[in-house]
Formats: C-alpha cells, structure tokens, sequence
C-alpha cells in the first residue's frame, strides 16, 4: 500500500486507529477505492482523493486494512488456493462430459452423473423449449477468459505494449510449443505446493 521501501514499524509501536480513521479503513475494503471510501467515511467529497492518499500512506491505516482484509478472507474462506482451483475448473472443463451432442441434437448429462469440478463450469442449463419442444441447451463459463486469467497468474503472459493485449514472456517464447495446459498445470501446481507450505 506504499511505495515507501522502508519496513513498517512494529505493530506495538503503531499507534490506534481514531474512529474516523476506522469508518474509513471499513468502507476502504469494500471496494478498495480509496476517493469513495473516505466520502462513506465523512471525508469533504472535493478532497476525498486527497484525503484517501494521505490515509493510506499512514502505518496505522495500512495495518488496520491488512487485519480487516484477512478476517474478510477468513469469513468468506477465500483463499489463492480456492479462486485458482475454480478458474482452474472452468479452464480444463471439457463439454463432453456434461452433454452428448450430434446432429438429432443435444442429450445433457444428469446433474446427478457429473464430477463437482464439471458443475461448477457450467454457467447455465435449459430443458425444453416452445410449444413443448424437448430442447436441451448449456453454456459454460467462458473458458478463454479463465486460461487468460490462470496465464497472467501464473506470469505464463504478460502485458506487451505493441504486441497486442497479451503476448508470452520472453522466457516462455522457447516453449511456445509446449502443450499450454501443461504449462499451466506446472506452474499452477507448483503455487499450491508453495502456498501448502505457508
């Protein structure tokens, strides 16, 4: 939260939040926006920006927002680990294990039949249809926006001005042939060892 490279001081030596300060810190975590957060927090609306910034250089802010930031994690039990595991669902989920298709049509998979990581990279289900049609119909998550996100994780892609939107790290370029998923799979099971062991 600051560029300053200096270690913080030790928490005992930080001193405590005013209540002010403590309005600002909660609506701070809302939504990490730190101009809206100081006009929740009765901040004047034509210095809020201002006002934000210098809150957020202050030891006693940055930590209260980092303890505030864990104990929301703690509740909503969200962890690397877990947002990974669920981008990671939607990446390698493959159709054919939720529906059969040809040209009579589509035949989805009972709900019943499918693994817990395939339902989960299921965005929606229909069955039927006008004027008593037997239409099945499914989408899926959108794959591309999922690997896209577990690439720039895992640092498999990189922002590239003039390269267009993304383009592969030059480390990465000698194995542009590799298998992506393989690549993928590596570096996103080597996070949840690193993780594991914190």
């Amino acid at each position: 939260m600051s560029d300053d490279p200096k270690d913080p001081p030790p928490p005992e030596l930080i001193p405590p939040l005013s209540e002010r300060h403590r309005r600002f810190v909660l609506e701070y975590v809302i939504d990490l926006n730190g101009s809206a957060a100081a006009r929740r927090a009765g901040y004047a609306r034509g210095k809020a920006g201002a006002r934000a910034s210098e809150l957020l250089r202050r030891p006693e802010v940055q930590l209260a927002i980092r303890e505030e930031m864990k104990e929301r994690d703690k509740r909503l039990r969200l962890t690397t680990e877990r947002i990974v595991g669920e981008a990671m669902c939607i990446a390698f989920a493959d159709p054919t294990r939720i529906a059969h298709w040809s040209k009579d049509g589509v035949e989805l998979v009972d709900s019943d039949d499918l693994a817990p990581d395939d339902r989960r990279a299921v965005k929606w289900i229909s069955v039927g249809g006008r004027k008593g049609a037997h239409a099945q119909r499914f989408e899926m998550h959108d794959k591309l926006a999922a690997l896209e996100f577990l690439a720039r994780m895992t640092g498999l892609l990189t922002r590239a001005p003039g390269r267009g939107r993304f383009a592969l790290l030059d480390a990465d370029q000698e194995r542009e042939k590799r298998d992506a998923n393989a690549i993928l799979r590596e570096r996103l099971l080597r996070i949840a060892r690193e993780e594991k062991k914190e």
